[in-house]
């Protein structure tokens, strides 16, 4: 069986297209790309559901030197019976050990154990019990990061 098969339609649309065209679709792809390439890559990207929440580090990454992430929503205040839960997720990081994290709110403490280049994304959610046995989860701070640790 071949996929190979003729289409007298497609043939006459693809004679249609003009050169100009061809190079028009070119030139937008090209600005595309110098676009995307010339911008950051994900370079401390935040997304919050807090007005004014942020999330910074207190300190400079270095190898073996406990480095705090610290949250600040801004005044927000927590609803009775509500907690957090922290998570940090490092999808590009150095061969070794991972770095270790000591999970809290208002700041969570990391400490890197490898040298170099990672991209960290830093999650911080608000968790509540409903009478009924379920939980609900509401992102506060969704942040990705991207930092040099110094040996």
């Amino acid at each position: 069986m071949s996929c190979n098969i003729p289409d007298p339609a497609y043939d006459q649309g693809m004679k249609k297209r003009t050169l100009p065209t061809l190079f028009a679709a070119c030139a937008v792809l090209a600005l595309a790309w110098t676009a995307l390439l010339s911008g950051p890559a994900l370079a401390d990207a935040l997304h919050t559901s807090v007005p004014g929440g942020r999330v910074h580090l207190d300190g400079a990454p270095k190898v073996g030197q406990p480095v705090k992430v610290v949250f600040d929503l801004n005044g927000y205040r927590f609803p009775a019976g509500a907690y957090t839960a922290v998570n940090l997720e490092f999808p590009n990081r150095p061969e070794g050990d991972k770095p270790k994290v000591r999970p809290g709110y208002p700041e969570t403490t990391v400490t890197f154990a490898v040298p170099g280049e990672y991209t960290v994304i830093i999650l911080l959610n608000e968790v509540s019990k409903s009478s009924c046995g379920g939980v609900k989860a509401k992102p506060l701070i969704d942040a990705v990061l991207d930092l040099h640790v110094t040996p």
